[in-house]
């Protein structure tokens, strides 16, 4: 039994609403709809995060809320990175109730734990569960739950202190192999699963063809398909549907009504054969580990399962070759936690790894190509540690500000911290988004963009990847006054926060 038995197994997210901000009526009216039809048709678990789809999520659930008596099943989202401190769970809770106008929500998810450490920190005395704890007794919440993108080991330790009654993973047909004991720790555990990016971050849509193996003569799509199998797995509970349309909806609907000729069981094992048969697909069975120059094979080769596709349109991003190496580190980092010191590729090229490797894989060629693709992308930490020092290190600066004021800029500043020490200078955030000015985050204050010119800083990094164009062009104008505004990430870079 786990916290989600009696739930609809398919979930509502809400990052990928087609809204462009808040005065967006007409997008914020369509994804409210959505939303409301949603729940309507029988789905109740709600996937909700304040600054999903440009921080408009919880705007977009109160007016659904308001148009529909249905059952629903909330989560409110804290994210370690902002919630430090145990008050700030309630300051959290609070303010999101304010948003949607409710009173109670199912769920308290402590959001993107990103290795066991970060986990321990969370647990600390006076911390963020702690204060999850208190906001549960006082009855606001039921359940309190998280979510990650740490290694699949470090998220069994996770669930295996049993602080959590839930979990919501990635979980898909391209890492089913490295989850697999993930999903196995948690019927253990009983503890509950929510999937999210069961096609892969749309991997699998944008390469039907080459998925095909995975369609029965029951599944109408390659998408039904796999949203089938990550289902069919005893331990997930719920798995999340991403809605940009009401078609997108009604597709992914269809995969959880309409009938499916094939057991659980029988889905699972012809899917595991066809994977076996995909030229140049690793399959993890990781038979190539035990490197005598220490290198992790085994991460690297799944990680490149994600090079071999047609890749999917992301982070504003359209180039191909940039988009498969996002796809690539973005994997190696959240599945992994890789993210080397240096690009020097330490191969010896003995050979033991190809000798082991059951599918006859290029494996020396592929590490070579990574490494190589690593200098180029900047997924180095020496990379930004001379990026950071050649914009701001030892600059005699008074003032630095960051914009925006969430998330990207806290992950800046920390790896500043980490390279360099405590600045020399004091930072400030700037941000477009209403709900976030005179807020302090981590001890740093944000500001409307309106202040930029009073505040006068000596210099602005735009830290965001996925809108770095549109806020650099929009805050630009102000190095006629003086201030020097730059991007942190260079056009051939990947994300440094993914």
């Amino acid at each position: 039994m786990t916290i989600f038995d009696n739930i609809f197994p398919l979930g509502i997210g809400t990052n990928r609403f087609k809204i462009n901000g808040p005065n967006d009526s007409q997008g914020i009216e369509v994804a409210a709809a959505m939303v409301a039809a949603a729940l309507d048709a029988g789905l109740s678990y709600i996937d909700i995060g304040y600054s999903y789809s440009r921080g408009m999520a919880e705007t977009v659930c109160k007016l659904a809320f308001q148009r529909t008596k249905a059952t629903r099943n909330v989560t409110i989202k804290s994210s370690f990175i902002t919630d430090t401190k145990a008050d700030d769970a309630l300051r959290r809770v609070e303010t999101s109730f304010s948003n949607m106008a409710i009173d109670h929500a199912a769920y308290f998810v402590i959001w993107n734990i990103e290795s066991y450490a970060q986990f321990a920190e969370i647990m600390r005395k006076g911390a963020l569960y702690e204060g999850a704890l208190k906001v549960k007794e006082r009855g606001l919440i039921d359940h309190i739950c998280f979510s990650t993108h740490a290694p699949a080991a470090e998220i069994i330790k996770i669930i295996e202190s049993g602080a959590f009654e839930g979990a919501t993973i990635s979980f898909s047909v391209l890492n089913s192999s490295v989850m697999q004991p993930v999903l196995e720790c948690a019927a253990r555990n009983s503890v509950g699963i929510v999937v999210m990016n069961p096609l892969g971050g749309g991997i699998v849509p944008q390469n039907s063809e080459y998925y095909s193996f995975l369609k029965n003569q029951s599944d109408n799509s390659v998408p039904t398909a796999a949203l089938r199998f990550v289902a069919a797995h005893p331990a997930v509970n719920i798995v999340l549907s991403g809605m940009s349309t009401m078609e997108e909806f009604q597709h992914n609907l269809g995969a959880f009504q309409e009938g499916n000729a094939e057991s659980d069981q029988d889905r699972i094992k012809r899917v595991h054969t066809g994977l076996r048969r995909l030229d140049g697909f690793c399959t993890g069975c990781r038979y190539c580990e035990g490197c005598p120059a220490q290198i992790p094979v085994s991460s690297f080769m799944q990680s490149n399962n994600s090079r071999l596709f047609q890749p999917t349109p992301a982070y504003n991003r359209t180039e191909p070759e940039l988009l498969k190496n996002i796809q690539l580190f973005r994997k190696l980092y959240l599945d992994f936690h890789i993210l080397p010191e240096s690009g020097n590729n330490p191969c010896i090229q003995c050979g033991k790894c190809e000798k082991h490797c059951t599918q006859g894989l290029k494996i020396i060629q592929v590490i070579d190509e990574i490494y190589t693709n690593m200098q180029r992308r900047a997924f180095l930490q020496n990379a930004r540690r001379e990026r950071l020092k050649e914009l701001l290190h030892s600059k005699s600066y008074k003032l630095v500000g960051f914009y925006p004021g969430a998330g990207y800029s806290n992950e800046i500043v920390r790896l500043y911290k980490s390279f360099f020490g405590e600045p020399d200078f004091k930072i400030v955030f700037f941000d477009s988004n209403p709900r976030l000015w005179n807020t302090v985050n981590e001890g740093i204050t944000v500001y409307p963009p309106d202040q930029i010119e009073s505040l006068h800083p000596e210099i602005i990094v735009v830290s965001n990847y996925i809108y770095q164009d549109e806020i650099y062009n929009s805050i630009k104008h102000h190095e006629n006054d003086g201030i020097l505004v730059v991007k942190l990430h260079h056009p051939d870079d990947v994300p440094w926060v993914f």
